[in-house]
């Protein structure tokens, strides 16, 4: 009995995050990325959404400061247009960190697309950060699973930065930050959740 009761608590947990990493300096993800692109596309949901644009966006420049509590400010450019984080100061930001190769990662998608179009015409934002070891790979991904919200792609330094601003040490994907309209990491959330989950959350800062 102590063995089945074992067994299932490492199945739950398994389902509900990707990794678990050693140390959460030097973030890195596991080798288990064969037939990524494949598999991802037959397992993620589609969802009713603005068509895909099938491409992501480079962070080009991250805070070198991290204090706590505080949202990490990082700069990308945006079909021509450069933008940046603090662009969205006065709204409540959701930041996800998740990877194409994570079927929790993969499985909260829909929710959150839905979740950004439901609050478009809220103070509110949503942005994707890829920690994708391959951009081609994830943009690839993104041509066939519509999302409806801005995706960077960041494969290690900014994940690092804000599990440090959030005193985090869980080295897991997905991983969310809730920051508020004033710029203040709120809330940091390990493993997925479901739709309900994160509009209980977010509507506290609203």
């Amino acid at each position: 009995m102590q063995r089945l009761i074992l067994v299932l608590i490492i199945a739950a947990a398994v389902s509900f995050n990707c990794s678990e990493k050693k140390d959460s300096t030097d973030v890195k993800y596991p080798d288990n990325k064969q037939n990524t692109e494949q598999n991802t596309q037959q397992q993620t949901q589609k969802q009713d959404t603005k068509p895909a644009s099938g491409s992501s966006f480079v962070v080009k420049d991250v805070d070198k400061d991290v204090a706590k509590d505080k949202m990490v400010d990082f700069k990308w450019d945006e079909n021509g247009k450069e933008m940046k984080l603090s662009d969205y100061k006065g709204k409540v930001i959701l930041l996800n960190f998740w990877a194409t190769w994570c079927p929790p990662c993969r499985k909260e998608l829909p929710d959150l697309s839905t979740i950004s179009n439901e609050l478009k015409d809220k103070d509110f934002k949503m942005i994707g950060v890829s920690v994708d070891d391959n951009q081609d790979v994830l943009n690839s991904f993104l041509k066939t699973n519509n999302l409806s919200y801005t995706v960077v792609f960041e494969p290690n330094e900014l994940v690092a930065k804000y599990m440090t601003a959030a005193g985090q040490n869980q080295n897991v994907v997905p991983q969310t930050y809730i920051i508020d309209k004033n710029g203040k990491v709120v809330e940091a959330i390990m493993g997925s959740r479901s739709k309900a989950d994160f509009l209980s959350i977010i509507s506290k800062y609203l």
